[in-house]
């Protein structure tokens, strides 16, 4: 991905994408790690704005990822056993709860972008779907994750206890600071991320029928209680144009500028000695995943028509987002990666202990020879494998924002202004009653881009 992050990061939206096509290609097929390859081309031709190659990425991984909304389970025995003796990466990657949601929403701008409505309304619900279906998953899965490491843990000949390095106050000395970080990201009520909800409230507002108000009244004052009193009073005012719409009044044309802005937490590799309290195996060197924030974003923005010119308010903050979904996480990787890094090390000190044995023993030699050898072995495949699971949707922006402006009846041609400084040309809203501009911009000093769709009425 190096030479698609390079162009991104730069704000060179073709060529990464050009450069993310042969690595597509390259994973369709890969049933543990197509689904993160199905995301990034997704958001990365969107960006692009290459609509057919991101719907057809969506797509795919919708399709593989669809299955665990209904009836599959998002843990595997055989996945579990087999992480434990490498490490979590050989797991499928089935999405997060934000992927499954952010997946669906991005597709229905795709298909508003592509003059599909239905198909937008479909995506829409889907999104919806995934946050409903979260709750209860996430509980079990986790649940579910921590009993077959454990159950892993008990088959193994080790009989590692791992409660006796999570009681260590060294190892929470070294997880605390690695760690602390995260400790001023909370995240939103339920696995919510506002800006789906958001925009599917647009999405019925701009269709125009009055049960459809009714429902962006109910998808405005979801988002306002979950922005709070400040981002989401301007949320607030959404809620109320969509409820005096219901009651008859007359619609005036408006557009919503969204801007998306810098990039989500990737995640970096922790390496920490954790003590074991094994016979002869002491401490072990592990690896953990650590998100890496980047704070190099542009701001906000500002718009102007006329005599209006409002300033962007912050829809979502998806290093919350990511950040609330990873702790609620962590707790099943440090185990795993504990029962994984005290298996590997057991396994090792057993043939070292073995050689010894066979080595002082009478006609020894040659099994102590062999034994030496496998020990050699073990110590440096733990070592190739000891690696945290780093796979995470690296193309998400860091933060949404918006702003709402009042259109003439025909026409309308909006200024913005980025917080950086950077004036783009004046942009002309879509004849639709309701539209939007939207906005995507990587870093301060990158070229943004500019796309814009309006949502026809029934």
């Amino acid at each position: 991905m190096k030479d698609v992050v390079d162009a991104y990061d730069g704000g060179d939206f073709s060529k990464a994408a050009s450069e993310m096509q042969p690595v597509f290609e390259k994973y369709r097929d890969d049933a543990v790690d197509a689904v993160i390859f199905d995301l990034e081309q997704g958001a990365i031709t969107r960006a692009a704005g290459q609509w057919d190659a991101s719907i057809l990425a969506f797509e795919e991984s919708w399709n593989r990822m669809e299955p665990y909304l209904d009836f599959a389970a998002d843990t595997k025995v055989t996945e579990e056993v087999a992480a434990a003796m490498t490490n979590q990466s050989v797991r499928t990657y089935r999405g997060t709860t934000y992927d499954r949601i952010l997946a669906c929403t991005y597709q229905a701008m795709n298909y508003l972008q592509t003059g599909h409505p239905e198909k937008a309304s479909v995506e829409f619900v889907r999104a919806r779907n995934w946050q409903e279906d979260a709750v209860d998953r996430e509980r079990k899965r986790i649940d579910e994750e921590n009993e077959e490491w454990r159950r892993a843990n008990k088959s193994d000949a080790s009989k590692y206890n791992p409660n006796s390095t999570l009681k260590s106050r060294d190892f929470h000395g070294q997880l605390d600071v690695a760690y602390a970080p995260m400790a001023q990201f909370q995240g939103y009520a339920e696995y919510e991320v506002p800006v789906a909800t958001w925009l599917r409230g647009v999405f019925y507002l701009g269709r125009g029928a009055p049960s459809d108000f009714e429902q962006a009244r109910q998808c405005f004052s979801r988002t306002a209680g979950m922005l709070g009193k400040e981002s989401g009073a301007p949320v607030a005012v959404d809620a109320l144009l969509a409820s005096d719409l219901s009651e008859g009044r007359a619609m005036q044309r408006l557009c919503y500028i969204v801007m998306e802005s810098g990039l989500a937490p990737s995640r970096k590799e922790l390496r920490i000695d954790i003590p074991l309290f094994l016979p002869g195996v002491p401490y072990v060197g592990a690896a953990f995943p650590q998100l890496e924030y980047h704070p190099n974003a542009v701001n906000g923005f500002t718009a102007r028509i006329g005599a209006q010119s409002p300033s962007s308010t912050l829809l979502t903050d998806i290093d919350r987002v990511v950040t609330a979904d990873f702790q609620n996480r962590l707790p099943g990787i440090i185990l795993a990666t504990l029962v994984s890094s005290a298996s590997k090390a057991a396994v090792s000190y057993a043939l070292y202990a073995g050689s010894q044995s066979a080595n002082g023993s009478q006609n020894g030699g040659s099994a102590a020879g062999v034994l030496a050898v496998l020990y050699i072995a073990s110590v440096i495949y733990q070592v190739a494998v000891n690696s945290a699971d780093l796979r995470t949707w690296e193309s998400l922006p860091k933060k949404f924002f918006y702003a709402r402006v009042y259109l003439p009846p025909t026409g309308g041609e909006v200024e913005i202004t980025l917080d950086d400084g950077t004036k783009l040309e004046p942009v002309s809203a879509p004849q639709e009653m309701v539209s939007i501009i939207y906005i995507k911009s990587v870093a301060p000093g990158t070229p943004p881009a500019v796309h814009t769709f309006g949502i026809p009425r029934q």
